[in-house]
């Protein structure tokens, strides 16, 4: 009497259900990784005070500056330091953030700024060792 099952069938047929059961797991492990990274992202947002300009860099490469807005639930908002629009982005696009230097506007970068602390430093020691020395010989 033959069986309707034997052991090449009952093998193939675990195989196959053991496939199938690894699936559904190996997906449910990939999602908490993206959650895991926003909540990483929202975490070092909220350390910065609204208004704060903020450099972020994103996972298509691209990057943004600009000043922080409002934190939501899985968004948050950015003040574009070029055009000065608001602008909302996911957490999840995110792939660094960085503190961002005061910036005005084009040109501004770091390094073109003026600096005038030294030639006043050194203006006004002129201007005192001229009057000490005037004082001095009158």
């Amino acid at each position: 009497m033959t069986t309707f099952f034997n052991r090449k069938s009952i093998l193939c047929l675990a195989i196959v259900l053991l496939t199938l059961a690894a699936i559904p797991a190996a997906q449910a492990q990939q999602t908490p990784n993206l959650d895991k990274h926003a909540r990483k992202i929202e975490k070092k947002l909220a350390k910065f005070r609204p208004g704060s300009y903020v450099d972020l860099g994103f996972r298509d490469g691209s990057e943004s500056l600009g000043s922080l807005g409002i934190l939501a639930g899985a968004t948050f908002q950015i003040t574009d330091a070029d055009n000065n629009q608001t602008e909302t982005f996911a957490y999840n696009d995110v792939e660094q953030v960085r503190k961002g230097k005061a910036y005005i506007g084009e040109g501004s970068e770091p390094g073109h700024h003026i600096h005038l602390r030294l030639p006043v430093l050194i203006v006004s020691g002129a201007v005192a060792a001229g009057a000490a020395s005037y004082l001095a010989v009158r």
